[in-house]
């Protein structure tokens, strides 16, 4: 490509020369920037049995980076990923994974909802949410993209994690050929080139999961139209001294019996409102300095009595304490510098970047 036009990022894994044992060991740290990661019948890490690592062990990364969005290319051996309230807060990012299985699949449960992946169907997951994963031996499309571009104001985040489209679904297939198509061209693509099309990208899945979402009647998921309406509201209404119970109520016209039933599902009203709350919490515990507030001012904003209730609550939902979690995104950023090499290391700063027509520097 041209010095004037020059291509996008690129990061691959594994390097030439690495050993079976080291292998394994690298692409369990490179997954872990996603989910902590275990290949089935994992080797031995103390011991190489053979020229591959003793279990014919064989996965691979590339990720282009394009602005506003990853694309990486991934393959493995049957494993178990998981995404942890712990794994969630050492993180703490607020985007989304699309995933298109070229070889292979995946069973699991994705919060409460559980679901399945077969070469050809398109699925979303939501990187701020509980998930856990068994995969046959596969070869992966996904594309990280920032949450807020892919859900409008109206639609509430929960109903993404988990949604999976059918190859043979008219989104499913049009999103298929997509990505797969974008895959094929990458090699192509100058920077400029890129973050326009990574836009477009984003632009046309939005559309195909909007007009999926739009597309279910009222009872073919748990959360219908109307609980994604009250989940919306919700959401711009978190810093709201008064939300609650009356407010949704008077706000939607319904009895407390009819929104009690509809959030059963999301294991009440009580707990909807806290647990988002939570989550707009930690984004901000992870903010660098010094735009980053106090504990204490967080948890009064966020609607919490006293920074006791909110360490107690953040506690209970990620399994180590405010403080810590603001500890553990700042070592993160510090064990980052740009001359870095180190692939997860670069994979973390890539994902932390994703801005509109943003890269890397």
């Amino acid at each position: 490509m041209p010095a004037d036009k020059p291509a996008i990022p690129v990061l691959r894994f594994p390097p030439d020369g690495l050993s079976g044992r080291e292998r394994v060991r690298q692409w369990r740290d490179i997954l872990s920037v996603f989910f902590d990661a275990e290949p089935v019948g994992a080797i031995d890490d103390k011991e190489d049995h053979t020229e591959d690592g003793g279990s014919g062990f064989a996965g691979s990364m590339t990720t282009h980076h394009l602005g506003s969005l990853l694309m990486a290319r991934i393959d493995g051996p049957p494993a178990t990923l998981r995404r942890t309230s712990a794994t969630i807060a050492r993180g703490a990012v607020d985007h989304c994974l699309i995933q298109v299985y070229l070889d292979g699949g995946c069973t699991g449960t994705a919060g409460e909802r559980a679901f399945a992946m077969r070469a050809g169907d398109v699925g979303v997951l939501d990187f701020a949410r509980p998930l856990a994963v068994e995969t046959t031996a596969f070869s992966a499309l996904t594309l990280v993209i920032p949450r807020a571009a892919l859900i409008s104001p109206n639609k509430a985040p929960e109903v993404l994690h988990g949604l999976v489209l059918p190859a043979a679904s008219a989104v499913g297939t049009l999103l298929n050929d997509h990505v797969r198509n974008l895959h094929a061209q990458l090699p192509g693509l100058s920077i400029k080139v890129a973050a326009t099309v990574a836009g477009g990208t984003i632009g046309v899945i939005a559309a195909g999961i909007g007009s999926a979402l739009d597309a279910r009647g009222p009872f073919d998921e748990p959360q219908g139209a109307l609980l994604d309406r009250i989940t919306g509201f919700i959401d711009r209404k978190l810093d709201a001294a008064d939300l609650g119970t009356d407010l949704i109520c008077d706000a939607f016209g319904l009895s407390r019996s009819t929104l009690y039933r509809l959030f059963e599902p999301l294991g009440g009203v009580a707990k909807h409102v806290r647990d988002r709350r939570l989550a707009r919490a930690l984004h901000d515990l992870a903010a660098p300095q010094p735009d980053r507030p106090r504990i204490a001012d967080i948890a009064y904003h966020w609607g919490f009595g006293s920074e006791a209730a909110f360490s107690r609550a953040f506690r209970a939902a990620y399994g180590m304490a405010p403080g810590e979690a603001r500890d553990t995104a700042e070592r993160m950023r510090q064990s980052a510098p740009k001359d870095d090499g180190a692939a997860e290391r670069v994979l973390e700063r890539w994902i932390r970047s994703l801005t509109p027509g943003g890269l890397p520097s």
